[in-house]
């Protein structure tokens, strides 16, 4: 009875220490790209323990919300040699050894590229996507790829072949699509930013749903080599992070052409902003992007125009935008007429079972039918291309012509007109910003403005052609009005806590404060024997020195799982020799009793014949 005892106790404590996690000198969950690379910077990090941290928390939390396909299995290695590089001076960009996730439509020597569909599970690409070539060249780290709406067809859910992605705030509800998983990647902290694509607004609308700044770049801005396209004339790579700023910086290392983006204004006097009433508010209207807009979302987002007005930006309202004569217009422009000739000149590029448009359109292993795209093929569709050119020509001038006739900068609205529904409810999202970048290719932002209950929602910033740095620039002076923390899922916190004197510490060293606590000083003191004050330098030096700490801690933990796991191995065999033996012992005493009982029975058989 007490061995049994003692096992149920050796099982209670041995998952705690197995599943203990790595601990660092600052919580990740809470950092920007920006403070990440300050932390690496520091020696408060480096990047295999960022890489380690991140991939804990995808182990501790992605069953849930079915985020990442495919992790790159070199992702530590890659790690520390960008570390041995930090520690040789060559520090290739804020970027070095900051991890990041990638939609699985875009090429990443060693993962297959799958387009959410298991049709495609084998397609393994020869090389990087030219962007994800730039990242890598500026030292960051591809640790996974990320689930996403198959083929990027939907934007009210994430679902392929793989399963759905649910929502970072609530498992029960859609993020969006079709770049889902790589917007709820980046709001559990699995990572410190994503790459997506936006088509219609796959990259907006996620973002939106999980608290992120989303671009939605100039055509042609990002390079789509090595991406599985859909609609070539609309489809674009997009970036999506915590910060406006972060946005910014990973624009200005995968551009084609080289330009950097930074945010500029400190205000925003002498910026005029326009708002359509119909987009803000809504109407009876049979348009969908002029349909009615919830009460809950209106209201947050005039609230928020007045933050706008607070940095001295002038509003100006126009009732409406996108009337249906447009918005006809506007829609038939957007077709996937050039997915199958695109595919066919994307595929050649990689390895795998799919050769071809007809072979996938021929699979199994895919939750949509592509049959209907087949007629388009060979470039049955170029027949039309002029015609849907000179339509986007035409929706592109009535756009320049309203700002020119307002004297605009750019124009906000609602990221989406309707809340948050749950997965699989059939309900389609009311973007307005599907009919404006979306057709004639200009950028677009969607920044967090407030949380309605639980959920987060954008407000989403457009201007003119190539206008990437203003739309920063008006963004980042809202971002900070508007004084929301960084994104962090509620249902994903951070798997380790950190001692308040290590947070005070460096605080000090970092100037922050002037003066230490009685029980934070008395803890340095005692480690710094050497010296009878606190200074600067040996405050430096017990932060760092804390890793090393961890480091031996964690090395204890491991032991002490060796020996749990050899004390609970001994026990398993114990048990067992002691379990067959009393199975002998049982066995043996079946035997005598049965012999015992066979010469009695023997006796009286004998006695009976005698009688008779």
């Amino acid at each position: 009875m007490k061995l049994v005892k003692l096992m149920f106790v050796v099982l209670l404590i041995f998952p705690i220490h197995v599943f203990a996690s790595t601990k660092a000198v600052v919580d990740i969950t809470s950092m920007s790209i920006t403070n990440l690379s300050d932390a690496l910077d520091k020696g408060y990090l480096t990047s295999e323990l960022l890489v380690t941290l991140y991939l804990e928390r995808i182990e501790a939390y992605n069953e849930d919300f079915n985020v990442i396909r495919q992790i790159n299995e070199n992702a530590l290695e890659e790690a520390k040699a960008l570390d041995k590089e930090r520690e040789e001076g060559n520090i290739r960009s804020p970027l070095h050894g900051i991890p990041v996730i990638v939609k699985t439509n875009i090429d990443v020597a060693g993962l297959a590229t799958t387009a959410g569909a298991s049709a495609l599970s084998d397609n393994m690409p020869i090389e990087d996507a030219k962007v994800i070539k730039k990242l890598k060249e500026a030292g960051a780290i591809i640790l996974a790829s990320t689930n996403m709406s198959e083929f990027a067809f939907a934007a009210s859910n994430s679902n392929s072949s793989y399963g759905s992605v649910k929502n970072a705030f609530n498992t029960s509800y859609t993020p969006y699509g079709s770049s889902g998983g790589a917007s709820v990647g980046v709001a559990l902290s699995f990572a410190a930013a994503s790459l997506g694509t936006d088509t219609n607004s796959s990259v907006r609308l996620p973002a939106s749903a999980a608290g992120l700044v989303g671009l939605r770049p100039n055509i042609g801005l990002i390079s789509t080599d090595g991406v599985i396209p859909y609609d070539t004339l609309r489809d674009t790579v997009g970036i999506m992070t915590k910060t406006v700023e972060d946005n910014s910086l990973i624009l200005s290392i995968i551009n084609e052409f080289d330009q950097n983006y930074e945010p500029e204004l400190e205000n925003l006097k002498g910026i005029k902003i326009g708002v359509i009433n119909s987009y803000l508010k809504g109407s009876s209207s049979s348009i969908r992007v002029n349909s009615p807009t919830d009460e809950d979302i209106y209201n947050l987002a005039t609230s928020k125009l007045s933050l706008l007005e607070k940095a001295g930006a002038e509003i100006i309202y126009i009732d409406e935008l996108v009337d249906s004569y447009y918005y006809n217009l506007a829609s038939t422009t957007m077709t996937g007429d050039s997915f199958c000739d695109g595919f066919n000149k994307y595929i050649k590029g990689t390895t795998g079972t799919i050769r071809s448009f007809q072979d996938l359109a021929t699979s199994r292993g895919k939750i949509y039918s592509l049959t209907g795209y087949l007629s388009s093929c060979n470039d049955a569709w170029t027949y039309d291309l002029d015609k849907v050119l000179d339509k986007k020509a035409i929706f592109e001038e009535h756009i320049k012509d309203v700002f020119t006739s307002f004297d605009l900068d750019l124009i906000v609205y609602p990221t989406t007109k309707n809340k948050i529904f749950t997965l699989n409810s059939g309900k389609s999202a009311s973007a307005p910003g599907s009919f404006l970048g979306s057709v004639i290719g200009f950028p677009s932002l969607t920044v967090p403005m407030g949380y309605i209950n639980e959920f987060p929602y954008g407000l989403e910033f457009f201007s003119l052609k190539n206008s990437e740095n203003l739309l920063y620039s008006v963004a980042n002076v809202f971002e900070k009005e508007n004084n929301l923390a960084l994104t962090n899922s509620p249902l994903a916190p951070s798997l380790y806590e950190i001692p308040d004197y290590i947070e005070e510490l460096m605080r000090y060293y970092e100037q922050e404060e002037n003066s230490l606590t009685s029980k934070t000083k008395a803890y340095f003191l005692n480690y710094s024997k050497n010296t009878d004050k606190v200074n600067q330098e040996n405050a430096e030096s017990l932060i760092l020195e804390y890793q090393n700490l961890l480091k031996e801690e964690e090395t204890q933990s491991n032991n002490y799982v060796k020996v749990i796991m050899t004390i609970l191995l001994i026990m398993i065999i114990i048990s067992t020799i002691l379990f067959v033996l009393i199975l002998l012992l049982i066995v043996k005493k079946i035997k005598t009793v049965y012999k015992k009982m066979k010469i009695k029975n023997s006796k009286k058989s004998k006695s009976l014949l005698k009688y008779r």
